[in-house]
């Protein structure tokens, strides 16, 4: 009922980094390592059995392109600040930075980078820019700043994208899309226990869209956050604004699509997806559609309901029991946005 998108293959893979071959890092500077920021959706789930949920696998779906996007960005970044801090700078400003570069790339492409870092081994700055192959370091573009603080117990941590970065060097960066509109920052926070489980990721999205044609969403605005407690309980909310004139009861105007998810540490656990109006715009043909949904620990559904009158455009919608659910919905009510 809810239709999914495909972010990830739309924008950015994981072969982000340039190829550096004279460039390399200080071991004791951390940076940000993909556990610290990957969202893993009800992660021990993944074992098919029966029925997935409308809901559950558009979350999945979104977690996993997410990663894509963020997660492989942010570690492609880190693997520069490796490369380049394990070599003398070019230079130290008054204020402490490290400055490498600007060096042009050396596997050809017109593309020259640049690198400001800072700190030691409990913690580091850092500001990664992208030029063209001789730009002088004022030219270049800043496309990922952030920091990120380490000890025995804990690693936290906060950085920011900037799409309109990446979409202007589209044509020298690996699997950044030339046939898309896309633009906007992502800011990212975390938090991760070494000692378990538990690990928070928070992300805001300010002026951040995406057009390829097929798909257009906007996400200006919005947050997502993911929550994994230290047994593997966990809780993932995000939420982006496009037509859904495709699913055939809905018109041109852009509603809100949001969706809340809850699992226990046994991976069972509840769903819910809205499509809404915005501030009392849109053009959905019966108001608001609600889809709620329970799924076992091994990801399949025990029990699906959609309101009316939507329910008539598929009578077999729903699905079982409510009475199935080990979670309630005042606990998907509890779910920061």
């Amino acid at each position: 009922m809810i239709r999914r998108t495909a972010l990830a293959s739309a924008l950015l893979a994981a072969a982000f980094a340039p190829s550096t071959g004279c460039w390399a890092t200080n071991p004791d500077t951390p940076v940000i390592e993909a556990e610290d920021v990957s969202m893993d959706v009800a992660a021990g789930s993944f074992r098919r059995a029966g029925e997935r949920g409308d809901v559950y696998s558009l979350a999945i779906d979104v977690s996993t392109e997410t990663n894509g996007w963020v997660t492989d960005v942010a570690v492609g970044m880190s693997a520069i600040v490796r490369e380049l801090n394990h070599y003398p700078e070019d230079h130290t400003t008054d204020d402490g930075w490290r400055v490498y570069g600007p060096h042009d790339d050396d596997d050809g492409r017109d593309s020259a980078w640049m690198a400001r870092i800072k700190g030691d081994e409990g913690g580091s700055s850092f500001e990664v820019y992208i030029g063209r192959r001789g730009m002088a370091a004022e030219q270049m573009e800043l496309l990922i700043d952030g920091m990120i603080s380490v000890d025995a117990e804990q690693r936290d941590g906060e950085f920011t994208i900037d799409f309109d970065t990446i979409h202007a060097f589209a044509d020298v960066l690996d699997h950044a899309r030339e046939d898309a509109r896309y633009g906007g920052s992502i800011a990212v926070t975390f938090e991760r226990d070494l000692d378990s489980r538990h690990k928070r990721v928070e992300m805001d999205f300010a002026g951040f869209h995406f057009d390829d044609g097929e798909d257009d969403l906007d996400f200006d605005g919005e947050h997502y956050t993911y929550r994994r407690e230290a047994d593997g309980a966990g809780q993932f909310h995000f939420g982006a604004r496009s037509s859904f004139e495709g699913v055939g009861w809905s018109g041109p105007k852009l509603e809100r699509m949001q969706v809340d998810m809850i699992w226990d540490a046994d991976h069972a656990g509840r769903a819910r997806g809205v499509i809404a109006e915005i501030d009392g715009e849109g053009d959905l043909w019966h108001g608001d559609v609600h889809v709620h949904e329970c799924f076992d620990a091994r990801g399949g559904l025990t029990w699906r309901s959609i309101n009316e009158p939507y329910a008539t455009y598929e009578p077999t919608y729903s699905f079982g029991e409510e009475t199935s659910c080990v979670r309630s919905e005042d606990d998907l009510m509890k779910i920061p946005e």
